[in-house]
């Protein structure tokens, strides 16, 4: 009968090869080889090394026993640290329980600017249907070839500029395929907050963005839906 074999971990090739030891593909497992006190000096420390990942506790020195521990505490602190950067990261878009939200303020810019060049082309669309129809008119009334030419050319004029407002409809599109996928990024940021929770996050020190000059007092056009109202304003003078 087979004894039963495991593959090895990097973290045991890797303490081999510092051993100068040959680095097998398989060897056999601890129940076919380990005494139950090796099998029980183990299962210590890993109970130790559990420290380390719950709350970066430190490590007794009798885990150092066996070389393949301290490698394993070697990985164990390398990854905490990618979390903590990942935290970090995740912290400098969206700050758990703060309004200031980089991925909702830029869904809302381009939100706001499809919708002021959807009315901006939408004006530029009557004036021209209005700029037609007056040619219209004047063309009835003169009985001048030359001005019938150039009133012609005019018409032609405008409804170059009524298609060419159909970039409109394209670049609206294109806005909210943008839109969906800043929203897409902004679930995929709040599952992991969810994960970690809101605690996860106290403490951590976000770099703020350095502004000078105009950038730092001018913050652009406001929303409908934040901006002042003017009668707010006149009540503070009465």
């Amino acid at each position: 009968m087979n004894s039963p074999v495991k593959h090895l971990f990097s973290a045991e090739r890797k303490m081999m090869e510092l051993r100068g030891e040959i680095v097998p593909e398989t060897v056999p497992t601890v129940a076919a080889t380990g005494t139950s006190a090796d099998f029980s000096q183990l299962l210590a420390e890993i109970r130790e090394l559990k420290g380390l990942i719950n709350g970066g506790a430190a490590i007794p020195e009798a885990a150092s026993e066996l070389p393949e521990i301290s490698v394993l505490r070697e990985h164990l602190v390398d990854l905490r640290n990618h979390i903590d950067e990942t935290k970090k990261e995740i912290a400098s878009i969206r700050q758990p329980g703060q309004e200031d939200d980089r991925l909702t303020s830029a869904a809302m810019e381009l939100d706001a600017i499809v919708a002021v060049t959807e009315q901006a082309t939408n004006q530029i669309l009557n004036s021209s249907e209005e700029i037609g129809d007056l040619l219209d008119k004047l063309k009835e009334r003169s009985d001048d070839l030359g001005a019938h030419a150039m009133i012609d050319e005019a018409m032609g004029k405008t409804i170059n500029i009524m298609e060419a407002c159909n970039f409109q409809d394209l670049s609206g599109q294109r806005t909210t395929k943008v839109v969906k996928t800043i929203q897409y990024l902004e679930e995929r940021i709040l599952s992991m907050i969810d994960i970690w929770g809101e605690d996860g996050f106290k403490g951590i020190e976000v770099d703020k963005e350095a502004l000078e000059g105009d950038a730092a007092l001018l913050n652009g056009p406001q929303h409908e839906d934040a901006a002042i109202d003017q009668s707010d304003i006149d009540a503070l003078f009465d």
